[in-house]
C-alpha cells in the first residue's frame, strides 16, 4: 500500500541567533520521524538554486497533509501556507510559545510548542489529535471554510445588485441621437480587439448577461480578418497594443478601408485619448472614453438594450 504524503513548509536557513539551518534541519528530521511512524512519506522543500517554486506548489497541492512551520515569521512559509488553505484542507500548523499570530487564523488550530528538549514528545501528541481531526474531514482552511459558508454567494449578490443598479442608471442616460433606430438588422454581436482583454471581462459579462455575444481579438491583423468573416453591430477598440502606441488609429483606418458602416468606439486610457483622441474621431470614430460608465452606455445605446 502507497504512503500517504506529508509536505513540510518550514524555514531551512538561518532565522534568528538560535535558529539557524542546522537547528531547522534537525526540526524538521523531528517532524519527519514523527510522521514516518503514521505511514506519511514526508518531505520539504530543497535547499539550493535548483528549487523550482512549481515544484514547491505541487508538492503543497498534492499532499495529504501540510505541516506549516510558522516561527519566525518566514515569508516564504507564509506565503505557502496560503496557497495551501486556498487549495484545500489538510493543514498542521506549528508556532513556537511567545510568539503572536499575525493573521486571524487561530480558529483553525495551531498546535504551540516550547522550545525545548520535550519538543517531540508534545508534537507527536498534538499531531496525532490533528490527524484524528481531520480524518473526521473537519475544514481547517479559513478559505475554504469562508467559500464554504456563504461569502462567494455574498459576492454574487453582490454583484447581481451592482448590474441592476447598472441597467437601471443606464435606462436613464438620454439616447444617443446618431444612432439610428432598430431596423431589425442587428447582430447582438461584438467585436472587442484588445491585447489585454482580462481588463474587460466585467463590462463583457455585463453585456453576456443580455444575450450580446463578443468575438475577442489582441491584434489589429485579427481584428480585421474577424471583421472580414462577421456581421457586427459595434467594434471596440483600445489604442496602444505592443510597441504600437496608435494600433487603434491604424485598425480604424484598415476598417474604413473596407467601407465599414459599423460604428467604432475607442476605449483607451485618458493619456491615450488625449495624444490620439482628436485623429480617431476625424478618421470617424464613433466615440471616444476612457470611462467604464461610458462605454456601458454606449454599447447600451447603439445595441438599444
Amino acid at each position: 500500500m502507497d504512503k500517504k504524503k506529508c509536505f513540510v513548509i518550514m524555514p531551512f536557513s538561518k532565522t534568528t541567533e538560535e535558529h539557524d539551518e542546522a537547528y531547522w534541519t534537525e526540526f524538521f528530521d523531528t517532524i519527519q520521524k514523527i510522521m514516518e511512524e503514521k505511514k506519511y512519506h514526508t518531505t520539504r522543500s530543497e535547499v539550493g538554486p535548483y528549487k523550482l517554486f512549481s515544484n514547491i506548489v505541487e508538492n503543497i497541492e498534492s499532499s495529504d497533509i501540510v505541516i506549516a512551520i510558522l516561527t519566525d515569521f518566514n515569508a516564504n512559509v507564509w506565503y505557502e501556507l496560503g496557497i495551501r488553505h486556498t487549495l484545500k484542507s489538510g493543514t498542521i500548523m506549528l508556532l513556537q510559545e511567545g510568539q503572536k499570530v499575525p493573521f486571524d487564523i487561530s480558529d483553525f488550530g495551531i498546535i504551540f510548542y516550547k522550545d525545548s528538549i520535550g519538543l517531540e514528545r508534545l508534537v507527536r501528541k498534538e499531531i496525532e489529535r490533528y490527524l484524528d481531526k481531520l480524518a473526521d474531514n473537519i475544514c481547517d482552511s479559513p478559505v475554504m471554510y469562508s467559500l464554504n459558508n456563504g461569502v462567494n454567494k455574498s459576492v454574487e449578490k453582490k454583484l447581481e445588485e451592482m448590474q441592476q443598479l447598472i441597467w437601471r442608471l443606464v435606462d436613464e442616460v438620454p439616447k444617443d441621437t446618431r444612432i439610428r433606430k432598430d431596423d431589425g438588422n442587428r447582430k447582438n454581436r461584438i467585436l472587442w480587439v484588445d491585447d489585454y482583454p482580462s481588463n474587460n471581462e466585467s463590462i463583457i459579462k455585463l453585456f453576456e448577461d443580455r444575450g450580446i455575444q463578443f468575438d475577442i481579438a489582441i491584434t489589429t491583423r485579427q481584428g480585421v480578418e474577424l471583421f472580414k468573416r462577421e456581421l457586427y453591430d459595434l467594434v471596440i477598440t483600445d489604442m496602444g497594443r505592443g510597441n504600437e502606441s496608435d494600433a487603434g488609429i491604424s485598425l480604424i483606418e484598415e476598417l474604413r478601408h473596407l467601407h465599414c458602416q459599423v460604428p467604432i468606439v475607442v476605449f483607451a486610457s485618458d493619456r491615450a485619448i488625449q495624444r490620439y483622441g482628436s485623429e480617431a474621431l476625424r478618421l470617424g470614430a464613433f466615440e471616444v472614453t476612457n470611462g467604464i460608465g461610458n462605454i456601458i452606455s454606449i454599447i447600451s445605446n447603439i445595441l438599444q438594450l
